[in-house]
């Protein structure tokens, strides 16, 4: 959870945040008063259903959902594509839940909310979803994922926060080289001929838990041909020792 004292409306495009990355999972290791920010979005960081009457008038527990609320209203405008969710429109969102309890939606982006809450968001707009979890380091240190899928095409986006700054992650640094751990054989001239010529078409999954799965969605096992482990990966937040680590590696319907 962010601490009271921390500024948080300022978004510096030219950051070094990555240099800070593996510095705090080492120092993670002292730190053993955190709570992961998953326990705090299950106790009740939910919308409320829409005030009777006023159609675009969505109501919100501000203490149950501050940390997302914040965190939202440092990521940039490119967070999504499918739909129009400025930065500035996410502050007057967070200014109006703080004094009021309540926002108006008028751009109807929460016409299907499946969750928000205090460490995770799924919603539906038109024909996209949207889905991002927080993954919390230590107070004010957190890092991002945040997934639009627009007609059955994903868009990726990782992003580190510290403090009052947010900074753009390269996919495979926060989850570690990915595609290579599904190979038998990474050296394997046969195999990477292979999926040259059949790209991979990776789909992420993430939630209110620490899991992230990634799976091949245009292989099977009959069609590997030996060269890959699984068509699922699924790995596990780890703030001390790494970003994620690996549980499982199978294959899947």
């Amino acid at each position: 959870m962010f601490s009271e004292n921390l500024v948080y409306s300022a978004l510096q495009p030219n950051l070094h945040m990555k240099r800070f990355l593996p510095l705090f999972f080492s120092l993670a290791l002292i730190i053993t008063a955190c709570k992961n920010n998953s326990t705090s979005g299950e106790s009740g960081g939910r919308v409320d259903p829409k005030i009777s009457g006023v159609p675009d008038t969505i109501k919100m527990d501000a203490t149950a959902n501050r940390d997302m609320l914040i965190i939202l209203g440092m990521l940039p405008d490119t967070l999504t594509k499918s739909f129009v969710w400025t930065r500035d429109q996410r502050l007057n969102m967070r200014q109006s839940v703080e004094s009021k309890g309540y926002f108006l939606d008028s751009l109807k982006n929460f016409s299907d909310v499946k969750a928000f809450k205090n460490n995770h968001i799924d919603l539906t707009v038109a024909d996209s979803r949207f889905l991002m979890t927080t993954y919390q380091i230590r107070d004010g240190h957190y890092v991002v994922l945040a997934i639009e899928t627009i007609k059955d095409k994903q868009r990726v986006n990782a992003y580190e926060i510290y403090k009052n700054s947010a900074a753009t992650l390269d996919l495979e640094e926060l989850l570690g080289k990915y595609p290579l751990l599904f190979m038998t054989d990474a050296t394997s001239q046969s195999c990477l001929g292979m999926l040259y010529d059949k790209n991979p078409v990776f789909s992420f999954a993430i939630s209110d838990n620490d899991l992230v799965k990634i799976s091949i969605k245009n292989y099977d096992e009959s069609g590997a041909k030996g060269c890959l482990k699984g068509n699922q990966l699924v790995l596990r937040f780890n703030k001390i020792e790494m970003p994620f680590d690996v549980v499982s590696l199978t294959w899947e319907d």
